[in-house]
Order: C-alpha cells, then structure tokens, then sequence
C-alpha cells in the first residue's frame, strides 16, 4: 500500500472531498481518541484557516510514514 492508496481510500471515505476533519480521521482509523489522531497524523498538514479541516494527501503522507510498510 502506498501513501497515494491512503489518499484515494480517505477521499472516497469522505465522499471525495481534499480535506477531512479529525473526526472523521478517527473514524477512517478506527479509533476513538480524535486528540490523538490530530496529534500523530495531522500537526504538520495543511488546514483551512477557521476549520478543523486538513488536507487529505498530507495526512495521507503521515499515516505512511507511520505504518511499517
């Protein structure tokens, strides 16, 4: 799997929109603790100034980065 894979999953997960909030990061993930999620995979994104919303290929990238592929 490939960080563009995440990437294609995560869109098609949030209706084929570029960015995704935590919590619906959490959800994709599996897991429940959304500071967590927002912490590990999404401090270094790029976010809409006013939203909770972050671009999907950058967390894309981190969560690759993270896996042991």
């Amino acid at each position: 799997m490939t960080a563009k894979d995440i990437e294609r999953d995560m869109k098609t997960f949030v209706n084929g929109a570029s960015f995704i909030s935590p919590g619906q990061l959490a959800a994709y993930l599996g897991q429940k603790n959304t500071t967590r999620v927002r912490e590990r995979y999404m401090k270094d994104a790029f976010r809409i100034e006013g939203t909770k919303k972050y671009f999907i290929p950058e967390v894309a990238k981190a969560i690759y980065a993270e896996g042991n592929w």
